[in-house]
């Protein structure tokens, strides 16, 4: 059974665009659990445990963690945030995928059925 690791930025935005990221990957993991995928995604984790108990937002923090979870997962799908390009979370666990052979996909969010409102994070 495949195991679907869901990478998406964060730590870069403000607090309400983070929010909504992971309102975001929320749905996105629910609904590929509906289509029978398991999928895990950090920020749904990450998120309520770092902002009520003021656990620090950034890669370094967070790092040993998400790497231990991607390495039992057998894909990691890239969801294209803005900045995911930038992120210096999403480019390590790129990496850390590519050195250890596990499948990457880069997913618009569109695929997911999200649309974004222009501008957002201008």
């Amino acid at each position: 059974m495949r195991m679907i690791y869901l990478a998406a930025p964060y730590t870069k935005h403000p607090p309400w665009l983070r929010q909504l990221f992971f309102e975001l990957q929320c749905k996105i993991t629910a609904d590929l659990f509906n289509k029978g995928m398991y999928a895990f995604a950090p920020l749904v984790l990450a998120h309520p445990v770092a902002s009520r108990h003021d656990l620090p937002p950034d890669w370094e923090f967070w790092k040993e963690f998400d790497e231990r979870l991607l390495g039992i997962c057998t894909d990691l799908w890239v969801m294209k945030f803005p900045g995911w390009d930038e992120s210096t979370g999403v480019l390590a666990e790129v990496e850390y995928a590519k050195v250890h052979n596990i499948p990457i996909r880069y997913v618009d969010l569109e695929e997911v059925g999200i649309k974004l409102p222009e501008g957002i994070c201008d």
